[in-house]
């Protein structure tokens, strides 16, 4: 057995469970650390959405991001190793970070490098691994190409910024004034203050971008695709607009511009470059609070503060 936070209308509590067996493809994790995102929210109000990320379960376990070490292994993991990765966002998705063990496939997380703290790991999965597949995935940003990162001082935009500085691309990013200098140091070649600049498109150039990433969602996909270069890519991790998005995607097809998006996937070789990147100090992560696991309503109330700065990571091991 094991303990485990699980959801009953949306609050969580702690209640005893089967401890998961894994399979032969599998790692049996003993998670120290988990970390809050945007993805719960969905989930607990049980969106069309939060069905897309998770299975709507009784109990309810929740939770993706992780770190922790292997109670049993497969492949390269050996018994004792430090690991870190996510859960992957899918329907089929029953567990939960949330938990004192859960099983991963061996090929959706890696070695947690040894200059790495633990809450760091935990902290250092989706979000970076999501601005990587999107801009060297889905927008095949190209050396010395252009990106335009919307919504750059949120976790994933920073991360983005940060990832194309290091795959050699220059960066225009759109910010609040709360982020200006933020960004500014993060290497972003131009900053853009959304809350002092009234025509924000204005600033930009027609055919200017190789990839357009809105983070937010919140861009026109028609509008937006006008600032593309030819073979431009316009990538939304979650359309604020689905009807605009498919709009979008219909007044490109035509064209050699595209509008697509990203759907996250935990891989064994994009966590070990994230992990690569922190400890070369070419991407930084920051961490907002870190709460034991038996405060977890304060830590999902600090999760859904915009005031936070950077990721709210729970305390699992030791923290019942």
């Amino acid at each position: 057995m094991m303990k485990a936070v699980s959801f009953v209308d949306a609050k969580p509590r702690v209640i005893e469970t089967e401890k998961p067996t894994p399979k032969a493809d599998e790692v049996l994790v003993r998670v120290h650390y988990s970390a809050l995102d945007t993805a719960l929210a969905p989930v607990l109000q049980k969106t069309f959405v939060g069905g897309m990320l998770h299975k709507k379960t009784n109990p309810l376990f929740c939770g993706w991001h992780f770190s922790g070490v292997v109670e049993s292994g497969s492949g390269d993991f050996q018994t004792g190793m430090r690991v870190f990765g996510h859960l992957q966002y899918s329907s089929n998705t029953t567990q939960g970070s949330l938990s004192e063990y859960i099983t991963v496939k061996s090929d959706a997380l890696a070695v947690l490098p040894e200059s790495m703290s633990m809450d760091l790991g935990a902290a250092a999965t989706t979000e970076p691994v999501t601005a990587l597949q999107a801009l060297r995935d889905i927008g095949k940003l190209p050396k010395d190409g252009h990106i335009l990162v919307n919504g750059a001082g949120g976790q994933v935009g920073s991360c983005a910024v940060q990832i194309a500085k290091a795959l050699g691309s220059n960066v225009t990013a759109i910010v609040s004034t709360k982020d200006v200098e933020k960004v500014t140091k993060l290497g972003a070649t131009t900053v853009i203050d959304r809350k002092k600049t009234p025509d924000v498109m204005g600033q930009l150039n027609v055919g200017e971008f190789d990839v357009v990433f809105d983070t937010p969602g919140k861009l026109s996909a028609r509008k937006i695709t006008k600032y593309l270069k030819p073979k431009g890519v316009y990538v939304n991790p979650s359309p604020d607009d689905m009807l605009g998005f498919l709009l979008g995607k219909l007044f490109t097809s035509c064209s050699s511009k595209s509008v697509k998006m990203i759907m996250v996937e935990s891989k064994k070789k994009d966590l070990e470059q994230v992990g690569a990147w922190v400890e070369s100090g070419q991407l930084k992560i920051d961490i907002d609070s870190v709460h034991d696991i038996k405060n977890c309503a304060a830590a999902i109330e600090r999760q859904n503060d915009s005031t936070k700065n950077g990721r709210v990571v729970v305390k699992v091991e030791g923290g019942f």
